[in-house]
């Protein structure tokens, strides 16, 4: 097992006093948490309109932070240097969900280590082989839907995500074993994203409400079943293992620069960052994509008739945009820095928000219009105008595979007879570290 030692223990800064930071809503934490998870985009918006750009937002596991979302201050924030401005410390309360040795949560050199690792599955020839694949998933997936029946179309797509990652990322060959795991897995995550968005307030027991009991439970059903998976694909031989293509097999036979594998706890910790960064998000913007093609008929006529792959990739930019799925990035500082003309004390935290950056009107005209054109041919995004994966040395290492994903699933959606069960707008919510429908766009079903 390996035996590089890739998680020192880094300090966490202490707050900057209150008057060390610029104004913002004046709500306790635990109600501006509650905002946010009411009103996302809304809540920073008029955030921003009120107290300009930077403004801190308090909310409960996380540090005070300072929120930007001009291009040029965005640029600063997420590709300030690595050793100074830390995106695993801000990522903090991701850690009982993702592990120890989660990318997400280290940083400086070790977090460049584990990226190594990691980044050859998610080559451009690699991404084309899964292709077939996952087409085969979207088409059985939409063939099983029910005709003239009111359906949820974000469970439908969780559990078609799901697949995929059982199938792209795990590799389970065993039948029981990946009933169980498409059983357990979802449960799992529902009780993380609880834990993950209310913070410490998630540890308190309120009657027979004990929320990381269940998580806590629910974990270790999952690591049972990965560490299972992970020993079986251990005892297989090199030219068994070289024949295979899911990501474990290739994690398996991965080696630090020391010669030494990735040990079970490592293994462990980045599949589960690849189930957060690529299944419950993916999921969440093809349920989007599909509730702004049926309330957008030129685009999704266009789709249909000539699904080119500039229109497709277009029309999936524009979904990622308008209804970013992560709505912002954040960074820890752990000494004083300077953001645009703003001096930022060492503890604070920097948000550079995805959903305002996508919905400013210097940079997208009519911001809330969905315009799969912004995107093509001439049309000029400014750099960090666009950042659904984040940026710099932290950007998501699964960002090709996720759009690549994302395009070939949507390809087959267009093409089902489906109608919305309301034409009421769907409200967006805030769980987890993501940007939800909260209804869950219903769908019907025609017959074709």
């Amino acid at each position: 097992m390996s035996t590089t030692t890739i998680d020192p223990t880094i300090p966490v800064p202490a707050y900057p006093p209150r008057g060390a930071l610029p104004p913002g809503p004046k709500l306790p934490p635990l109600l501006q948490i509650a905002a946010v998870a009411r009103d996302p985009i809304g809540t920073a918006l008029r955030a921003h309109e009120r107290f300009g750009e930077p403004f801190t937002m308090r909310v409960p596991g996380f540090s005070p932070s300072l929120v930007f979302s001009s291009p040029e201050l965005v640029k600063q924030v997420v590709t300030g240097r690595p050793d100074v401005f830390l995106a695993g410390l801000a990522n903090r309360p991701l850690k009982p969900v993702l592990g120890r040795w989660s990318l997400l949560t280290l940083d400086r050199a070790p977090h460049m280590r584990q990226r190594k690792l990691l980044l050859p599955p998610f080559h451009g020839e690699r991404l084309r082989a899964y292709g077939e694949l996952i087409d085969e998933l979207a088409e059985r997936e939409a063939a099983a839907w029910p005709v003239g029946e009111t359906f949820r179309l974000d469970r439908r797509m969780q559990a078609l995500t799901l697949e995929v990652i059982l199938d792209v990322v795990f590799g389970i060959s065993d039948a029981a074993r990946k009933d169980e795991m498409r059983r357990l897995l979802p449960r799992y995550i529902d009780a993380a994203r609880h834990v993950v968005f209310w913070g410490s307030i998630a540890t308190v027991n309120v009657g027979p409400i004990r929320l990381r009991e269940q998580f806590e439970s629910r974990r270790d059903a999952v690591d049972q079943l990965l560490y299972a998976e992970i020993a079986d694909r251990r005892a297989l031989g090199d030219d068994q293992l070289s024949q295979r293509s899911d990501i474990l097999s290739m994690l398996v036979q991965a080696t630090h620069e020391d010669g030494t594998p990735m040990g079970d706890g490592e293994l462990r910790d980045e599949l589960m960052t690849l189930v957060a960064a690529g299944h419950e998000t993916t999921a969440t913007a093809l349920t989007w994509a599909v509730d702004l093609l049926l309330r957008n008929p030129a685009v999704l006529a266009r789709m249909r008739a000539a699904p080119d792959d500039d229109y497709v990739r277009a029309v999936c930019q524009e979904v990622l945009r308008i209804r970013p799925v992560v709505p912002f990035v954040g960074r820890v500082v752990t000494e004083p820095v300077r953001i645009g003309d703003h001096d930022v004390p060492a503890g604070a935290g920097l948000l550079a928000s995805i959903a305002l950056t996508h919905h400013r009107a210097d940079i997208y005209p009519e911001p809330t219009r969905f315009r799969p054109e912004r995107f093509l041919g001439d049309a000029a995004v400014p750099s960090y105008g666009w950042l659904p994966f984040g940026g710099g040395v932290r950007r998501c290492i699964g960002a090709s595979f996720a759009q690549f994903e994302l395009e070939t699933i949507l390809r087959v959606l267009a093409r089902s007879p489906l109608r919305l069960a309301s034409r009421r707008p769907e409200p967006i919510r805030a769980t987890g570290v993501t940007l939800v429908p909260g209804r869950g766009v219903k769908l019907v079903r025609e017959r074709a």
